[in-house]
């Protein structure tokens, strides 16, 4: 196999053995070569302890990274390298590679040696297959994170996971529990923004209840709706087809309808209804994500995008202003396309649902042109300034609120002369200059 090692990952080879270090591109790097695809980074594996490969290196200027300082970076912008230490009895590559999680993982490459395969890494690789690396479970037991690994890895290669492979995966789902949730997370946000997310949430359903639990209300749920042929949770899937690889997005989508079991009432015809549905999965949805770890500005911007997804946008324009001031253009735009995924996967019969959300985009499009969406935030008179005016702490709130509605009814200009004079003239007791 012909594989070409470029020159700035060469040099650093060459320094290597130079000093009569193993030198070998291993793991990912390697994979990625066999499959004609450029690696994210070039790992380098050597039987040579950090600190010193560290002091041979000097010229590049590479530091160690880690809390347990396993990996020492060497600055690249085009090709960025690590190199690591073999951390095996044996401090050899064969004894490395058989650490390595996946078979398709467990390669390494040196122009000296060619391509080291101890396993079937190769052959699977060729035939699109995941595969433990080994033919027992003790990977995943060693480290559970690499179930969620299997099934991000698959949909990034588009490649299917081994009969076996997956047995053992479920068999020890239950070990994600011992993982960090930032690991959990992270893996996790992977796999929501693959091509085919829909085909592996479904299918490896229960993995995912591991540490999303919530979702597992939603299976065979029925919702007794016109509006719906599909339970709650094909309904989510389908949902999630229609959307783009976003994560915000695709994770407002997933937790779009998880309160519906929750809030379901059903009249006298039978038929089922959701009140305030959005407004607790917005609630659940904040849970969910704070358990994770998810950033501040996730949860806010999931968290709104679900309590608005079944919200019609108002007919009167002074009301849709004030809808619209809840968003930024970016948030918007997510809403939209939540909007439109969600109808994707109603009853057909109502698809036109579309047309009139298609309808009011070019209405808020022409607000948004005109400059007449404004925040609050926006406003050019702030409570500071109510206050010096002689408001009272009390009456600020209200009073700023009041002076909102005046500019978005186009009563008054955002302009901060004009709006002084404004709560002058029109919120300030009569006998304030006696």
């Amino acid at each position: 196999m012909n594989i070409v090692i470029p020159k700035p990952v060469n040099e650093i080879l060459l320094i290597l053995y130079d000093n009569n270090y193993d030198g070998y591109l291993v793991g990912g790097t390697v994979r990625n070569l066999v499959l004609d695809q450029k690696p994210k980074r070039y790992t380098i594996a050597t039987n040579a302890t950090l600190e010193d490969v560290q002091k041979k290196l000097k010229i590049y200027n590479p530091y160690i990274i880690g809390d347990e300082k396993k990996t020492l970076v060497v600055p690249n912008s085009k090709f960025p390298m690590e190199i690591i230490k073999y951390g095996t009895k044996e401090n050899n590559i064969e004894s490395y590679l058989l650490t390595k999680d996946f078979t398709m993982n467990a390669l390494a490459y040196s122009d000296d040696d060619g391509l080291l395969d101890y396993s079937s890494g190769l052959v699977d690789i060729k035939s699109s297959v995941i595969r433990l690396n080994g033919n027992e479970d003790e990977n995943f037991i060693k480290d559970p994170l690499k179930i969620l690994r299997a099934i991000r890895l698959a949909g990034e290669y588009k490649m299917k996971i081994d009969a076996q492979t997956a047995e053992y995966m479920f068999d020890n789902k239950e070990l994600l529990k011992q993982v960090p949730v930032e690991r959990i997370r992270d893996e996790f946000s992977k796999i929501m923004v693959l091509d085919r997310i829909s085909f592996y949430l479904k299918k490896y359903f229960d993995i995912f209840l591991v540490f999303l639990p919530e979702l597992t209300l939603m299976e065979n749920f029925e919702q007794n709706s016109p509006f719906h042929i599909y339970d709650a949770w094909e309904h989510t899937l389908i949902c999630l087809k229609s959307c783009e690889s976003d994560l915000e997005l695709r994770l407002a989508a997933l937790f779009h309808d998880i309160a519906k079991p929750l809030t379901y009432e059903q009249d006298a015809d039978g038929v089922g209804w959701f009140p305030n549905h959005a407004i607790k999965g917005a609630t659940m949805a904040r849970d969910i994500m704070n358990r994770l770890k998810y950033s501040k500005k996730q949860i806010q911007v999931v968290t709104k995008l679900v309590e608005y997804h079944n919200r019609d946008f108002p007919l009167k324009e002074v009301d849709l202003k004030r809808f619209l001031s809840n968003f930024n253009s970016e948030e918007l735009e997510k809403l939209f396309k939540l909007k439109y995924a969600n109808v994707m996967a109603k009853n057909p019969d109502y698809m036109s649902d579309n047309d009139r959300l298609s309808d009011d985009f070019e209405r808020i499009r022409s607000l948004i042109r005109r400059n007449e969406v404004i925040k609050k935030s926006s406003l050019k008179i702030s409570g500071k300034d109510l206050i010096n005016l002689g408001i009272t702490q009390d009456k600020v709130g209200n009073t700023l609120e009041a002076v909102y509605r005046a500019v978005l009814d186009g009563k008054v200009k955002n302009d901060k002369e004009i709006l002084v004079n404004y709560v002058i003239k029109n919120h300030l007791p009569s006998n304030l200059d006696e």
